[in-house]
């Protein structure tokens, strides 16, 4: 599948904003709703957007002390190493399936993934035979002091959601013989946003690469003796951002990522990397696919 600069730039609104919009929230990207509608569905049918998911942002939804966490590994395996992964730890959302080039440089499995004891899941991960290289980041603490309160009806909604991912607020507002305005209400209170991060919910997609013939998204690891808020002046008029905050890969690389439009585009920002006085491109890894876990979802809720 050709993909088309807009057909990128959906992928990252429904990314941002958990798949739903109105002509409101729209108004100033460019893209009026039909046409985003009309590009998500063309994605699904390319094969792109594989499969639509309803996941759980824990932190709020339970209470209580989190840590939101990534691991990167490298395994001969990595579809069978991920999903042992996913049987032991309780709250992965994204299990993401890369290549490394070279492939003793970087990572081919990455997870993501919610704790409320990090150190004993790390001992856990650690323990793990099959890998051969791992490396466990903290994104990000959360502290919630009550959990999230969820009504009979809000439950109800929310399974709707979880077994119907995809459907848009029509066909949600027949479901439950309500306006839109209620359906919009639901969704403002419940969903996840940067706008409302008190959310508990998301609507995330599974993402196939591979799918898409011209556009790719990569990791580039650079060893550096610029600090991060100096590499990034340096390299984000060029669209690309910094992975994990920053913090170093194998206490050596910064990795910084950018989405690239084919061979060219990719040759092109390896020599501007370069470039740079003081950068050497170590390696780069290019995400093959986007797995979105929600097998713990139902037994959370209770559903």
């Amino acid at each position: 599948m050709l993909l088309e600069p807009k057909d990128l730039q959906v992928l990252r609104l429904a990314e941002a904003k958990s798949f739903y919009f109105s002509d409101e929230e729209l108004s100033g990207t460019g893209i009026s709703l039909p046409e985003y509608q009309l590009r998500l569905a063309r994605l699904q049918e390319g094969g792109v957007i594989r499969s639509f998911h309803l996941t759980l942002v824990v932190p709020p939804l339970l209470g209580g002390n989190w840590v939101w966490a990534g691991v990167l590994i490298r395994t001969n395996d990595p579809y069978g190493t991920g999903q042992r992964l996913v049987a032991r730890l309780p709250f992965v959302t994204e299990i993401l399936v890369n290549q490394a080039m070279p492939a003793d440089i970087g990572h081919n499995l990455a997870l993501l993934f919610y704790s409320r004891d990090l150190e004993i899941e790390t001992r856990f991960i650690q323990s793990v035979s099959e890998l051969a290289q791992v490396e466990i980041y903290k994104i990000k603490d959360f502290s919630y002091p009550v959990a999230f309160p969820i009504s009979r009806e809000e439950r109800s909604f929310i399974r709707f959601l979880f077994e119907n991912p995809g459907v848009g607020v029509h066909k949600i507002s027949s479901a439950f013989g309500q306006n839109i305005n209620w359906i919009k209400t639901k969704l403002l209170r419940l969903l996840w946003t940067e706008e409302n991060r008190s959310g508990i919910i998301r609507i995330q997609f599974s993402v196939d690469w591979s799918k898409a013939d011209n556009l790719g998204h990569f990791h580039f690891l650079l060893e550096t003796g610029y600090r991060p808020e100096q590499l990034i002046k340096l390299i984000s008029d060029e669209n690309f951002a910094l992975v994990l905050g920053g913090k170093p890969v194998n206490s050596r690389y910064l990795v910084v990522e950018s989405d690239v439009w084919g061979i060219p585009d990719l040759i092109r920002r390896l020599d501007f990397l370069e470039r740079i006085n003081g950068v050497r491109v170590a390696g780069v890894v290019y995400n093959r696919e986007i797995r979105i876990n929600s097998s713990w979802v139902a037994n959370t809720l209770g559903i």
